[in-house]
């Protein structure tokens, strides 16, 4: 266990740029995100601007500490470190990561602690889901590849709620509560510019929330956002769950909730997680109790507009009394 609350934790902002630069280029920073303390190093300074543009706000370690995860993206040889750059990925158990050109190096970066995520959590149930909370109420929203629960997650969380992830809804089990891990939000495509207008309604200087545009990787184009400050403070607030939404994009549909079973929204919740099957017996009675306590449906949208109003929608006429 991570003996946290023995270590002062001070801010990224607080270091020099002369500070950073060192520590990402060498030991390393020690980053905390929700449960998971890892550190990172970075040997390619285009990485590690646009790294400290997106996690300046969060907690870092000054002191050494039990790391969960370990990530390091460097050159694998003078050639691939300065003539032309290419970013390995060493997540220390792992090297059939594909190196990308350095350019897109914060794809690589991403990449690693998804994967160490994805593959080494065993203490939590994971979705493959958005999920956010607002008083007391915690959302899951389940859904493939290209649905749109990346775009509405981050988009509910620059509405006033908390962001917990876009890409990985943790369950404690002993609890049942939703276990925050607010990282980078990951952008694609066409829904980068929907969220640059969307958070430039709300907050000035806003594409300082965002790093470069990473074009031509195996998903297209690629961007990530900063989650809100709010959302980062509040990494360790945790939520029971009580509303799963099935969300659909499809631009040419018409804004609607439409009902759904609680057997059908049992399997596709089933289907979403990346350890149902390593966690067993737990795991059923887990999303069990979560299916049968919470308001189910599905929502089909075409814009981020109407599907945040469908949300809000949602929990204001069916667990917003509950909650108040």
């Amino acid at each position: 266990m991570k003996a946290i609350s023995t270590f002062h934790q001070i801010d990224l902002a607080a270091f020099s740029d002369q500070e950073l630069d060192r520590k990402l280029s060498g030991e390393g920073v020690q980053l905390e995100i929700g449960p998971f303390t890892v550190n990172v190093q970075l040997a390619f300074k285009n990485i590690r601007d646009d790294f400290i543009r997106i996690y300046r706000e969060y907690s870092f370690y000054d002191e050494p500490v039990i790391h969960d995860n370990y990530v390091h993206i460097y050159g694998r040889n003078f050639y691939r470190q300065h003539i032309k750059p290419q970013a390995f990925v060493d997540v220390g158990m792992n090297e059939d990561f594909i190196p990308l050109p350095a350019s897109m190096g914060m794809v690589s970066l991403e990449m690693g602690l998804n994967w160490q995520v994805a593959s080494a959590c065993k203490q939590y149930l994971m979705f493959h889901a958005g999920v956010v909370a607002k008083d007391g109420v915690g959302i899951i929203m389940p859904a493939a590849s290209g649905s749109g629960k990346s775009t509405l997650a981050a988009g509910l969380s620059y509405r006033g709620w908390q962001l917990h992830s876009d890409e990985f809804g943790l369950l404690d089990l002993d609890t049942e509560e939703l276990v925050p891990y607010p990282r980078a939000v990951s952008l694609k495509n066409e829904s980068i510019s929907v969220m640059k207008k969307w958070v430039s309604e709300s907050h000035d200087n806003h594409l300082d929330y965002f790093t470069d545009e990473y074009e031509g990787t195996p998903k297209g184009t690629i961007c990530y956002m900063r989650p809100t400050i709010e959302s980062i403070e509040a990494m360790h607030v945790r939520t029971t769950p009580n509303v799963v939404i099935l969300p659909i994009f499809d631009p040419t549909s018409k804004p609607e909730i439409r009902p759904v079973t609680k057997t059908m929204a049992f399997f596709r919740t089933v289907m979403s997680s990346a350890n149902y099957g390593d966690i067993g017996a737990d795991a059923f009675r887990a999303i069990s109790n979560l299916i049968d306590r919470s308001h189910v449906c599905e929502i089909v949208y075409p814009t981020l507009k109407d599907a945040v109003n469908l949300v809000e929608q949602i929990v204001s006429e069916n667990v917003g009394d509950k909650n108040e």
